[in-house]
């Protein structure tokens, strides 16, 4: 299967606020000059060029570090990138325990809206790098149907979590996800809302602090319980854009999940065939033990 994104490349294009086509041609012949050291595909189409073109501001050089760096982490974290597939047990764990949605409408400046939280707040039920692969499946999703935006921003609910979450998530994992967010991953961070913070919120922190560099640990909002949201609904993000636990008129948070999970499931083959395509830039002796690594992971009847 062919790998391609849904969006329209030329009504994209057009209202992009900062787009070459030249820029563009010279990301593809690069492509063409590099050895399968950097794992990059030399059959990326102008709409995945686009995306990182998009999130390094047009900046060239800086879109192709990003590109390096995308392909060499999804290369080397396939806990977190490979075998998308919900069928698998600790991928419907992960569906069961976890809330996830692209949020139908945008923030006040029109920026797309990740949401996740927990659904069981059981610490036995959730397992960090299920949780981080399907928070970057949404993200893809995002990227398939709606292709670059002027920005993302993601929203955090803490409703349920406890130290024993905190406990079931490995650093080097950590270091990986947070890594991913911030040097690879194709679209433009804005900022990250945390609701109802909890107590608990001091011990993430202290996990997560030496990941973060200085630029996206500003972009860390805190919202408690108790804080009047008039304000953020007029200018971060509309009622219109929420869900009802925040004060929203969107459906509620499972509605949204089950919807997101369904397409989720509809994009499996797209899904697969980025796979594969990541596989095929890889040298012969490294894909064949990557396509040995996945075939093991597959729960087969």
């Amino acid at each position: 299967m062919s790998f391609e994104l849904e969006f329209d490349y030329e009504a994209t294009t057009a209202a992009m606020d900062i787009f070459s086509q030249d820029h563009i041609d010279t990301l593809k012949d690069w492509t063409q000059t590099l050895d399968k050291s950097k794992y990059i595909p030399k059959d990326l189409t102008n709409k995945q060029l686009l995306l990182f073109y998009n999130a390094c501001y047009g900046d060239v050089e800086k879109t192709k570090i990003c590109i390096e760096r995308y392909y060499n982490l999804r290369k080397n974290t396939p806990e977190l990138f490979d075998n998308r597939i919900l069928s698998l047990d600790d991928m419907k764990t992960c569906v069961e325990a976890l809330e996830f949605s692209v949020l139908p409408g945008r923030s006040c400046k029109g920026y797309d809206l990740i949401y996740h939280r927990l659904h069981l707040t059981d610490p036995s039920k959730y397992i960090f790098e299920s949780a981080a692969k399907m928070l970057f499946m949404t993200v893809d999703a995002c990227l398939y149907k709606r292709g670059p935006q002027p920005g993302h921003i993601f929203v955090f609910d803490m409703r349920g979590v406890k130290l024993g979450h905190i406990t079931r998530v490995g650093l080097l994992p950590l270091r990986k996800f947070f890594q991913y967010i911030q040097e690879a991953m194709p679209v433009r961070m804005k900022s990250i809302h945390v609701f109802n913070t909890e107590p608990v919120i001091d011990k993430v922190m202290m996990l997560i602090r030496p990941f973060l560099d200085k630029k996206f640990f500003d972009m860390i909002k805190f919202h408690a319980k108790e804080e009047d949201f008039e304000n953020f609904y007029e200018t971060i993000i509309p009622r219109s854009s929420l869900p009802p636990d925040h004060g929203g008129t969107l459906p509620d948070t499972q509605t949204l999940h089950k919807k997101c999970i369904q397409q989720l499931k509809s994009l499996e083959p797209h899904f697969a065939a980025e796979e594969q395509q990541r596989i095929n830039a890889l040298p012969d002796k490294k894909r064949e033990k990557h396509m040995e690594r996945a075939f093991k992971n597959l729960d087969i009847d």
